[in-house]
């Protein structure tokens, strides 16, 4: 484990820092050749969608189809960041129009705070998140809802295989 001043230096793909200040010591996780932190649970997804019979309908075929583990759902934004940090999945499935803050808000909180967790967003109102938003808001893929379940097991394979 290194530690660090106030001078920072590029640190090499997994290495542990602790970055001592003044007022206190904090640890940055390792990362990998992406930049993504390694701590995130490689086959988790946490659910954020307000509509229960969506989140149920997505944990199902996650059962059914794949073996990630849906470590957790979430019904509005606040508690979608709030259990992104607790949980630290590898992938969020988030809907755009949810209570409290959207998933927009979110993803651009999480972008921030969580930058090793891959976020998908999940919508009626896809033709709508044109490319320059969603990277704007560090969001890695758009999937409309109208495509079905089976399409969105296919997609969150492939992003996370990636």
């Amino acid at each position: 484990m290194a530690v660090r001043g106030h001078h920072e230096r590029p640190r090499p793909h997994g290495e542990q820092v602790v970055i001592r200040h003044d007022l206190g010591v904090s640890h940055v996780p390792p990362t990998d050749a992406s930049g993504r932190s390694g701590l995130n649970k490689p086959r988790t997804i946490l659910i954020a969608d307000d509509s229960e019979m969506m989140r149920t309908n997505i944990r199902q075929a996650l059962e059914r189809e794949t073996d990630f583990e849906n470590c957790g759902e979430a019904t509005d934004g606040v508690e979608a960041v709030a259990k992104a940090k607790e949980l630290t999945p590898a992938l969020i499935l988030l809907d755009v129009k949810m209570p409290h803050l959207n998933g927009l808000e979110v993803a651009g909180i999480l972008r921030h705070t969580q930058p090793g967790t891959r976020i998908t967003m999940v919508t009626m109102y896809a033709e709508e998140l044109n490319e320059k938003l969603t990277s704007l808001f560090g969001i890695d893929a758009v999937f409309s809802k109208s495509e079905g379940v089976i399409k969105l097991i296919e997609r969150v394979e492939n992003l996370l295989a990636a």
